[in-house]
């Protein structure tokens, strides 16, 4: 079996199109956890009325990206595990070649597809990670696909957090997503951890989902900027030798934030600049491991 784990957060209209796009394929052999995260309305009675085939489980509270998905995973029966974002859509049932894949490499920890855009589905959205820059913890996204072998499987850095599968075997190993991020770079983080147990990371070139993200890249809020900010430092004191931290340090208090500082102050964006300061001075308070998100959403203060 493989549990489908998807998170909604104020959005249920998409989350019924992806759940009406996996019953239109008759998909067999599947678990669907919806985890409902601290939504202003529950979206539970709608959704279990429409599809009372899924399992529902709700949180009260906003639990991030890993606090949803590790909620789904307690709930999950799978021996797979299928991690999508709720604005994804199937066009074809690409599980049984996934599970095949897997189960013909066992090394692989975390097996992607392709990714292309929904509204402009000849456009490739993902196709593999180059690996961070150990100074400036940048990288890219790969938008063709790369050289792939006979199985047609094409290794990589990085999956991405809007569609990966994992063996519920290699959770029980590694453990679950780190709920420390909340949101951004926690998908990266797993991913090194995985790595770190022996395993590998790589794209069916064979196997696609379409993905609702649109190409252009809006208006930064206060709240990306401050994760953004807080997070790329913590992955890299997470997974960063001293030597490399040093050096990232010096590059992103001397480069990167005061190009981002002026970017903002010439856009006027100047909640953006505290967001960013905030989330560097949490890295200064916080512990490598600490649990503490630091930042409160309703009224946009900063702890």
């Amino acid at each position: 079996m493989v549990s489908i784990i998807t998170v909604n957060y104020n959005n249920t209209k998409v989350t019924l199109e992806l759940l009406r796009s996996i019953e239109k394929l008759g998909m067999k052999d599947i678990q669907m956890v919806v985890v409902d995260n601290g939504s202003r309305e529950n979206p539970g009675p709608l959704l279990k009325a429409q599809h009372p085939w899924i399992t529902f489980v709700r949180s009260d509270i906003n639990l991030g990206f890993a606090g949803g998905n590790n909620l789904g995973i307690r709930k999950a029966k799978g021996d797979y595990f299928f991690f999508i974002n709720n604005d994804t859509e199937f066009k074809a049932d690409i599980l049984p070649r996934l599970v095949s894949m897997m189960k013909s490499n066992p090394a692989i920890g975390v097996l992607c597809p392709l990714l292309y855009y929904f509204d402009t589905p000849d456009v490739m959205q993902y196709a593999g990670f180059t690996p961070f820059n150990k100074v400036t913890c940048r990288n890219e996204c790969l938008t063709a696909t790369a050289a792939a072998d006979d199985e047609g499987l094409s290794y990589t850095s990085f999956p991405h957090g809007a569609a990966m599968m994992i063996p519920k075997r290699v959770v029980e190993a590694v453990g679950m997503m780190p709920e420390t991020y909340f949101l951004y770079y926690e998908e990266h983080d797993w991913a090194e951890m995985i790595k770190k147990h022996g395993f590998k990371i790589a794209v069916d070139t064979q196997s696609m989902l379409f993905h609702k993200e649109s190409q252009t890249v809006g208006p930064i809020s206060e709240l990306k900027s401050y994760f953004m900010s807080r997070n790329r430092i913590l992955f890299m004191r997470r997974n960063s030798r001293s030597f490399y931290l040093t050096l990232f340090w010096i590059y992103f208090l001397l480069v990167a934030t005061p190009k981002n500082l002026v970017s903002y102050a010439l856009k006027k964006q100047w909640g953006n600049i505290k967001a960013h300061l905030a989330g560097i001075g949490w890295n200064f308070q916080s512990p490598i491991y600490s649990q503490k998100i630091g930042y409160k959403f309703n009224n946009l203060r900063y702890s």
